[in-house]
């Protein structure tokens, strides 16, 4: 905390990964459950900057939060957290953030299984990226080395640059949406992997960390900005009802994004984009354990990992689920989100 207020920043410099906050925050969904002080003045900043670049939260997210008293990081990968509690960091995961994969791998007509990926293009979002994270441990379980047999493409965050990075060749695969891969199975392409479907408990590829210092000293501010947080949830996911805002409120932070990618972004997420962000309803992350068995799989845990409930502390983020199905005023508004979470799958 820093003048007595909740200090609140993002890891990523990714717009997506601003809105549900700001949501949270134009809609004062975190001062009417409690994020104020005793004048009624905001009981918290949130920092708009990214802490660490890209690629670098793993070793520097720690000392990141300290330099900038930081409380509440956003959108932290799942495994740094685990990295950092290893080395003694005093930081643990207290929510879910997107907890599915929800891209499906698509290649042209001519490549029909991981393995004919040899020697070939494989398109990324980022280096070091969650897509990145993914598609490495697919093509590892197909047998392939990750140094040798793959040529890496970075193409961008949009998906609509993978979905004509796939159609005009410029890579033999590529995740997209699985709207977009309906359209390209259509056209003759084959469809090689869709890890939503191997994670039914689940993909914790994002979360919401925080000091173990501010839950043993605010738990009650934790809990008020996990409410926040959950609602915004629900917010962004009660599509077409809430499309317009969310997009205007897209168009509001890419015009002030310093990222010349992210300035540049012209096509927005549809209602349907956004109705499939895997943000938990209940605010919780899981499938920890089979994330852990994917990355030891992969090489990555070259550490003693400590056990998943020295790790996770997600006791407030239950308490705030529970609290607000309670509230009346609040249940056609879950109702709806209980549809779209049956359509989807999470």
């Amino acid at each position: 905390m820093l003048d007595g207020k909740l200090r609140i920043a993002p890891t990523c410099y990714h717009v997506l990964h601003q809105v549900p906050v700001m949501a949270a925050h134009e809609l004062n969904f975190f001062y009417d459950e409690g994020l104020k002080t005793a004048d009624g003045s905001l009981g918290y900043e949130i920092l708009t900057d990214a802490m660490v670049p890209f690629g670098l939260e793993k070793l520097g997210i720690s000392q990141a939060m300290k330099e900038k008293s930081v409380d509440i990081a956003l959108d932290v990968q799942s495994r740094t957290v685990f990295y950092q509690r290893a080395r003694g960091a005093d930081l643990y995961i207290i929510s879910g953030w997107r907890n599915q994969h929800t891209n499906v791998w698509v290649a042209p007509p001519h490549i029909k299984s991981l393995q004919e990926l040899k020697g070939r293009r494989v398109g990324i979002s980022d280096f070091n990226s969650i897509r990145h994270w993914a598609i490495q441990i697919q093509l590892k379980k197909a047998g392939l080395d990750l140094e040798r047999d793959i040529e890496w493409v970075r193409i961008g965050v949009n998906s609509r640059l993978h979905l004509e990075a796939i159609r005009g060749g410029r890579v033999e695969c590529a995740p997209v949406p699985p709207w977009y891969a309906q359209d390209l199975l259509k056209e003759g392409c084959n469809a090689l992997v869709s890890p939503a479907d191997q994670y039914p408990d689940g993909r914790p590829e994002r979360i919401i960390a925080a000091t173990g210092r501010i839950l043993e000293e605010r738990p009650d501010l934790v809990k008020s900005f996990l409410k926040g947080m959950i609602r915004s949830y629900w917010f962004v996911r009660d599509m077409p009802k809430n499309y317009e805002y969310i997009s205007n409120l897209e168009k509001r932070l890419r015009l002030r994004s310093p990222d010349p990618e992210e300035r540049a972004v012209k096509h927005l997420r549809s209602a349907r984009d956004l109705e499939a962000m895997p943000f938990p309803l209940d605010g919780k992350a899981t499938g920890f354990e089979d994330m852990l068995k994917e990355e030891e799989r992969l090489g990555e845990l070259n550490y003693e990992v400590p056990p998943i409930q020295e790790v996770c502390a997600q006791d407030l983020v239950e308490e705030a689920f529970r609290e607000l199905r309670a509230r009346p005023e609040l249940e056609e508004e879950f109702q709806r989100l209980k549809a779209v979470e049956k359509r989807w799958g999470y």
